[in-house]
């Protein structure tokens, strides 16, 4: 079975650029590098973290993708409601088909 079987929601991948605003100050702004990738998006609960995880690494959700789209530290995920900041990626091994972006779920009350 192919992980694009399992993946029923769409993300796209988002990076920081930094433009000069209206009145000469540096503003940053999200541009859309890779949209309508299929993915699966799993939260981490409990106490014991997967030992992929690294230890001195926030992480509390894994977003699974059939294809590295090319996601870097400190880019963002949106899932359509939710923004996830990537912490860093993994491939699982499947040929190239699986991968990982283990990320970290960014509290809309505090700005994304």
């Amino acid at each position: 079975m192919t992980l694009r079987l399992l993946c029923r929601r769409s993300i796209t991948l988002q990076r920081a650029a930094v433009t000069p605003g209206a009145d000469g100050s540096q503003v940053q702004v999200w541009n859309n590098l890779v949209t309508g990738v299929p993915a699966s998006i799993f939260k981490v609960r409990g106490r014991r973290r997967p030992e992929a995880f690294q230890e001195s690494t926030s992480v509390d959700t894994v977003i699974m993708t059939p294809a590295d789209i090319g996601a870097k530290l400190d880019d963002r995920i949106f899932d359509g409601v939710w923004y996830y900041r990537v912490q860093w990626v993994m491939n699982l091994g499947d040929r190239d088909q699986a991968w990982g972006i283990y990320a970290l779920w960014l509290d809309p009350q505090n700005g994304a």
